[in-house]
C-alpha cells in the first residue's frame, strides 16, 4: 500500500532535515527518509557558518546539543607550514562539531516539528505518477509525495533515479580525507586556546586545495581537501599533510592517524550550470552541488537552499503551479548564495589566485579580507575592508 504525502525530502543531513521541518511547520504532510540508521557518521570537517545560526535564529535554543565549540578566526599557514597569518574575532565565527551529533539533532528538531521519519533503508526506484513522484525503499515500502526535494548528498540517488545527473565531471568536485581524532579536551584548550581559530593550510605542497586542522572540545578534525590529477590518489597527500603538521609542532606528537575517510566534494559543481529540478523534483544541498568552490564549505549552503526550495514550494501548491514555482530554483538561488559558492580563479588566472595568496601572509589587512571571504563568502567591497579591520 502506498502511503501518501505532501512533500518526500530523501537524505537527513543539514539540508534534508531543513526542508523537512520548514515543509512541516508550513503545514505539509512531510515525510524525511534516510538510508542510515541515525545518529550516524559522515564525512566531513563539521564546521558550522555562524550565517547558519544567524539566518536560521531558530536554532540558537538547539545550539547547546547540536555543536561543540565555538571558534573565533582563523589561522592561515603557507604551503610548507612555515608561516603564519592570524585574524580573530570578538564573537565567534562559528561552530564546531561532529556531523553525527549535528545531523541527528538536526532530524530531531524536524521530527518535532512534525515530519515522518523513515530510516535504515535507502531509496531503489523512483518515478512520476500523475504529477507527483513515488518512491520505493529498498525495503519495499511505498510512498508517493506531490513534490520530491533531494537532499541525499553528494552520490544522490534522486538525482540519478530522475534523470538529472548520472555523475559529477572531473571538474565537479574535489577529493577530501578526514578524521575526527579523540583528544583530551583540557590539552586542546591549553595548545589552541579557549578561543580557538581554524588551522588552514593554503595549497599545502602545492595542492589545489587545503588541509585544515579544526580543534573541537574534545576532537582534533585534521583533513586534505583538493583538485587532483589523472590516478592521484588523496591518500599520499593527506599522511605527508599529517607528518609535516607534527613536525611543525601544529599536532601533538602522540596523535596518531586512525581512520581516515575518504570521500568526493562536489565544491563549486553547481556553477557549472547543471539541472537541478525535473517536475516537481529539486536537488539541494550537495546532491544539487551547492559547495562553496572556494572552500568546500556546505552545511550554510545546504540549509539555504532548503529553505529556497520550500518557499516555492509552498507558493506552487498553494497556487497550483508547482512545477513552474520550482523551475524558478534553477536560477534564484544566485541571488541568495551566488558570491558564497564562487570559485577561485583559476586557468589562466591560476598564478594570479597564488600571488594573492602570499599577500595573507604580509598584508595584515590582507588576512582580514581573505579571512572573511574564506569565512563568510564576502566580496572585495569597502565594507568588506571595514569588518576586516574592526574586527
Amino acid at each position: 500500500m502506498v502511503k501518501n504525502y505532501d512533500v518526500v525530502v530523501i537524505g537527513a543531513g543539514p539540508a534534508g532535515s531543513t526542508a523537512a521541518k520548514l515543509a512541516a511547520e508550513a503545514g505539509y504532510h512531510t515525510l524525511l527518509v534516510d538510508k542510515a540508521r541515525f545518529p550516524r557518521h559522515k564525512t566531513c570537517a563539521s564546521w558550522i557558518n555562524r550565517l547558519a545560526f544567524e539566518r536560521f535564529p531558530d536554532l540558537e535554543p538547539h545550539r547547546a546539543e547540536l555543536v561543540d565549540s565555538a571558534f573565533h578566526g582563523i589561522t592561515f599557514l603557507d604551503e610548507r607550514l612555515a608561516r603564519q597569518a592570524r585574524w580573530s574575532e570578538r564573537r565567534p565565527s562559528g561552530y564546531l562539531s561532529l556531523r553525527s551529533r549535528f545531523d541527528n539533532g538536526l532530524k530531531d528538531i524536524a521530527v518535532s516539528a512534525g515530519a515522518d521519519f523513515r530510516e535504515g533503508s535507502g531509496l531503489a526506484a523512483l518515478s512520476f505518477e500523475n504529477g507527483g513522484v513515488t518512491i520505493r525503499l529498498e525495503n519495499g515500502d511505498e510512498f508517493r509525495g506531490r513534490t520530491l526535494i533531494g537532499a541525499d548528498g553528494a552520490h544522490s540517488r534522486v538525482a540519478y533515479l530522475s534523470g538529472l545527473r548520472r555523475g559529477w565531471k572531473a571538474n565537479e568536485y574535489v577529493l577530501c580525507a578526514n578524521e575526527d581524532l579523540p583528544y583530551s579536551a583540557e590539552e586542546i584548550a591549553r595548545r589552541y586556546s579557549d578561543r580557538r581559530p581554524l588551522l588552514v593550510a593554503l595549497r599545502f605542497d602545492g595542492l589545489v586545495g587545503y588541509g585544515w586542522i579544526f580543534p573541537k572540545r574534545d576532537h582534533l578534525c585534521v583533513g586534505l581537501g583538493g583538485r587532483l590529477g589523472p590516478g592521484e590518489r588523496i591518500q599520499d597527500p593527506y599522511r605527508k599533510f599529517f607528518h609535516v603538521c607534527q613536525e611543525r609542532h601544529l599536532l601533538p606528537a602522540d596523535l596518531a592517524p586512525q581512520k581516515p575517510y575518504y570521500d568526493l566534494d562536489p565544491a563549486g559543481a553547481v556553477n557549472k550550470g547543471g539541472p537541478l529540478v525535473r517536475g516537481p523534483v529539486v536537488l539541494v544541498g550537495d546532491a544539487g552541488g551547492f559547495v562553496s568552490g572556494s572552500t568546500g564549505e556546505g552545511i550554510y549552503p545546504a540549509m539555504e537552499t532548503a529553505l529556497l526550495a520550500v518557499e516555492l514550494i509552498d507558493r506552487g501548491l498553494r497556487r497550483g503551479h508547482l512545477e513552474e514555482e520550482l523551475a524558478r530554483f534553477q536560477t534564484l538561488w544566485r541571488a541568495r548564495l551566488g558570491g558564497y559558492l564562487r570559485d577561485l580563479p583559476g586557468g589562466e588566472h591560476r598564478e594570479q589566485t597564488v600571488d594573492r595568496i602570499g599577500l595573507i601572509f604580509r598584508s595584515r589587512l590582507v588576512c582580514g579580507v581573505a579571512a572573511r571571504a574564506f569565512l563568510y563568502g564576502e566580496p572585495l567591497t569597502l565594507a568588506t575592508l571595514a569588518r576586516a579591520v574592526w574586527s
